[in-house]
């Protein structure tokens, strides 16, 4: 699914946040995310996915139902979503 290299403990952290989704949504959810990241990272022009390019996603290409959840998931791993909020 990922098509350029990502923070490892940023991967991790993402795979830990996703995991007690249902099955079909947890692939979902990883290939949107994957998918925008990596695509906020090239806007960037940076060779490796980070926090704030999964932040973006998880902010923009969620749907907005399960948006809150999915933001509390990856602050629950510790993912600086709060702190994108401040400097926004």
């Amino acid at each position: 699914m990922k098509n350029m290299p990502w923070d490892e403990d940023l991967w991790q952290r993402l795979k830990d946040a996703i995991s007690p989704m249902p099955p079909f949504v947890r692939q979902r959810a990883l290939r949107t995310l994957i998918e925008a990241g990596e695509t906020f990272a090239r806007e960037r022009g940076s060779e490796v996915v980070q926090e704030e390019d999964l932040i973006k996603a998880a902010k923009t290409k969620t749907p907005a139902l399960t948006r809150q959840r999915m933001l509390d998931a990856l602050a629950e791993m510790g993912i600086g979503v709060e702190a994108a909020e401040e400097t926004k």
